[in-house]
C-alpha cells in the first residue's frame, strides 16, 4: 500500500508541475499565467479554496539564484563588459527564469498542499 501512496504523490507533484490538475491531469490548473481555475472542469475539485502565498515566489527566486551563479561568475570575472552591460544582463537572464520558473512552483506548491491535505482557506 505505502509503494501506491508514493506513486500518487509523485504523480500529483508532476501534474502540478506541468500545470494540469493534480488529482487527474485531464484539466489545465491555471486560466492565465498564474490565476489558478475554481474547479477542474474535468473531476471537479475546488482548487479556488488551496492557496500557495508566497512559497512559489521564494522556491523560483532560489532556483534563479543557484541557476544564476555560475552565469554571475562567468560574467563578472571571465569577460570586459562595461558594468552597465552586466548587470542589465544579469537582471534580465534572472527576471527571464523567475518567470519561466514561477507557474511551474505555483503548480508544485498547490499539489502538494493539495496531496497533504493542509488546512486551506
Amino acid at each position: 500500500m505505502q509503494v501506491e501512496t508514493q506513486t500518487d504523490k509523485w504523480l500529483a507533484i508532476r501534474r502540478g508541475l506541468k500545470g494540469n490538475c493534480p488529482k487527474c491531469g485531464q484539466a489545465k490548473l491555471f486560466r492565465a499565467y498564474l490565476k489558478q481555475v475554481e474547479h477542474c472542469p474535468s473531476c471537479h475539485e475546488n482548487w479556488g479554496k488551496v492557496r500557495a502565498d508566497d512559497g512559489p515566489a521564494w522556491a523560483s527566486m532560489l532556483i534563479a539564484g543557484h541557476v544564476l551563479a555560475p552565469f554571475f561568475y562567468f560574467i563578472t570575472f571571465r569577460t570586459e563588459l562595461p558594468d552597465w552591460v552586466r548587470t542589465l544582463a544579469l537582471v534580465l537572464v534572472g527576471v527571464g527564469i523567475c518567470l519561466a520558473v514561477l507557474p511551474r512552483m505555483k503548480g508544485l506548491f498547490i499539489a502538494w498542499i493539495w496531496y497533504t491535505k493542509a488546512p486551506t482557506s
